[in-house]
């Protein structure tokens, strides 16, 4: 009879001990995907500032390359060499 009581009794103690690390292992996930939507918020930002610094760039090198006489824009707005009239960033292997 003593043997019957203790197995219930460490049934119930594993029963304690396996809900609360269950609850702790939900509190967990739902910090890990609050982590991760922080994360997200902070990669797309990181995104819209190297995007943005790109365009700087891009446009910083335009602008010298035409004032070297380099480049000029054609009548549809597109960058073209002035030696070739090729559109700047064209494929030059297609000669």
């Amino acid at each position: 009879m003593e043997i019957i009581w203790v197995l219930v009794g460490s049934g119930i103690l594993i029963l304690v001990f396996l809900t609360l690390w269950l609850r702790e292992r939900r509190r967990a996930q739902i910090e890990y995907i609050a982590y991760g939507l922080r994360a997200d918020e902070e990669s797309d930002e990181n995104t819209k500032t190297n995007i943005t610094q790109m365009e700087a760039s891009f446009q910083e090198a335009v602008s010298k390359l035409e004032e070297l006489g380099l480049v000029k824009q054609d009548s549809w707005g597109v960058w073209i060499w002035t030696e070739t009239g090729r559109p700047v960033g064209s494929d030059l292997k297609n000669d």
